[in-house]
């Protein structure tokens, strides 16, 4: 039997070596390919409107007046000013939503000062952290398991992961998210084994970033404390003191934005979560958590809280074998590393989970049933999968179990290259959590050929703002909040109803004939060309 030691020293096959590095192209090409592609939908729309420093009662105070406006009075809505700087942002997050801590939002301001404010420039951000967070998952693995390969099978498993990839195309904060939990987690690893003041002053500084990325950090700082307490046999040692103390510090760093999240809350500041906590069955909710772990490796089916049942039962057998797949991970994982690594991985994966699950089945909600929530457990499975594969392939050379594992290996990655080519070339995909806009694209590809377009809408605003990063700059709007007493007051030969209310519907039916739908979903309009 092959000693730890020997396993280190393995030699891996060539073909191993070459899919590892074609698989990280891949995961760096998917990354960054066709970035302005996808629907920029209301949560991204509220990024730039932060980034200009402007409010969204400002943008409909200013624009749904009724009179016509041109499309570039309302990029200003969606471009970061200069003039009122970074801490114009910093305002906007702390007066309009501040369950988003500043930090993604601060670089995202200042990554727009030197590479534009663009669909793709602002994504692109994103993507260039996740390649950080590669980097990051590739030394976590270093520290926690003796054998390096885990480190490449985790490295190549992120890589080409659409779960990952999909957050790594969105001008939010859940790539930078996801690489503090990995730096935090390798800080604390490294504290604990060096034990010295600086390495516990890094990861001070680790944690309150992560707070200052993400409230739900918290929960991670706690699957810390577990870790730590549990190792240290519950006693109050140097090292359980030396976490606490960091903790404390990071929490007082942290202080600031802890007030205003406080008097946001008070002040009911903390918007659109109603959302979460709408009753859902047991039944729906463990079907979204088994749909969610899926979406970790295979995602090329477009499943949304819309789609057919089918397409659910089609995915589940995968879904199944991959719960399997889990489950021997976990007892493989326990069995043959030392609990300093085990313990680690199962509290980063179950703490968040316990902690968002637990509400949802006592009094209902589904904050557990939301994929960007769990990142944090999606981390430790995919660190425990990459540990369990890693192990496989290089135990027993030429035996039947080898060529196995070898087969799992390779269809795990290839159904994540499968996925994501299908991903990277649809407009629209369940992590745009807008549903009804998925005919943007369509929408704009119609008016972009037409000359000098008018568009009379009352639809939302995040809408409206989507809309505009696709429409060509000859575009002008007219949007209203009154839709029963809208007059056009300019008469073009092109002029489209957008998305109207039933208001805004009937009152154009009182001058206009509305039955020469181009799009419709539904019973509702999504898209008429007013007749002349």
């Amino acid at each position: 039997m092959e000693t730890l030691h020997q396993k280190r020293r393995q030699v891996y096959p060539r073909w191993l070596k070459i899919i590892i590095v074609t698989v990280l192209l891949l995961g760096i090409y998917f990354r960054f390919t066709n970035l302005n592609g996808k629907v920029y939908w209301s949560d991204e729309v509220y990024t730039s409107l932060w980034l200009s420093g402007h409010s969204s009662s400002e943008v409909v105070n200013q624009v749904y007046n009724g009179q016509v406006i041109s499309i570039n009075q309302l990029k200003k809505y969606q471009q970061p000013n200069q003039e009122k700087g970074v801490s114009s942002t910093i305002e906007r997050l702390a007066l309009e939503d501040p369950q988003h801590p500043p930090l993604y939002y601060v670089i995202a301001w200042f990554w727009s000062q030197l590479f534009g404010n663009s669909v793709a420039a602002i994504r692109s951000l994103s993507a260039a952290i996740s390649l950080i967070s590669l980097v990051s998952i590739y030394y976590l693995c270093q520290e926690l398991f003796a054998l390096p390969l885990t480190s490449l099978i985790a490295v190549s498993l992120m890589a080409i992961s659409p779960f990952h990839i999909l957050y790594a195309q969105e001008a939010r904060q859940y790539s930078l998210w996801i690489l503090t939990i990995l730096i935090s987690s390798y800080a604390l690893l490294i504290a604990l084994r060096k034990k010295s003041f600086l390495s516990w002053v890094i990861y001070t500084i680790t944690i309150a970033l992560s707070f200052y990325t993400f409230l739900l950090s918290i929960f991670i700082a706690i699957g810390h404390g577990i870790y730590v307490w549990l190792m240290q046999r519950w006693r109050l040692t140097p090292v359980v003191i030396a976490y606490f103390t960091s903790l404390i510090s990071a929490i007082i760093i942290f202080i600031p934005w802890l007030i205003i999240v406080s008097k946001g809350k008070a002040e009911g500041r903390i918007q659109r979560l109603d959302w979460i906590e709408k009753s859902t069955s047991l039944t729906a909710l463990v079907g979204k958590w088994i749909l969610n772990i899926t979406r970790i490796f295979i995602d090329w089916i477009n499943i949304n809280e819309q789609a057919p049942l089918k397409a659910f039962f089609l995915i589940f057998p995968f879904a199944l074998a991959l719960l399997i797949l889990i489950g021997y991970s976990i007892d493989y994982l326990c069995r043959s590393t030392p609990k300093s690594s085990w313990l680690f991985i199962l509290t980063l994966t179950l703490t968040t989970a316990i902690f968002l699950i637990i509400p949802d089945v006592i009094s209902g909600g589904r904050r557990s049933g939301v994929p960007r929530y769990m990142i944090p457990t999606f981390l430790g499975i995919q660190l425990m999968i990459a540990y369990l594969l890693s192990s496989k392939l290089i135990d027993k050379p030429g035996k039947i179990s080898q060529k196995i594992w070898t087969g799992v290996t390779i269809f795990l990655l290839a159904n994540g290259v499968i996925s994501n080519v299908i991903i990277s070339s649809a407009a629209m995909w369940w992590n745009k959590g807008d549903a009804n806009n998925g005919n943007l694209h369509q929408i704009a590809s119609i008016i972009n050929k037409t000359a000098e377009p008018l568009i009379v809408s009352d639809a939302e605003f995040t809408t409206i703002l989507g809309l505009i990063h696709l429409l060509k700059s000859e575009t002008d709007f007219q949007l209203t909040q009154q839709p029963s007493q809208l007059v056009i007051t300019k008469q073009r030969e092109n002029i489209f109803l957008f998305k109207p209310s039933a208001d805004l519907e009937k009152n154009m039916q009182k001058n206009y004939d509305v039955n020469s739908l181009y799009k419709n979903q539904g019973d509702s309009l999504e898209l008429v060309k007013l007749p002349k």
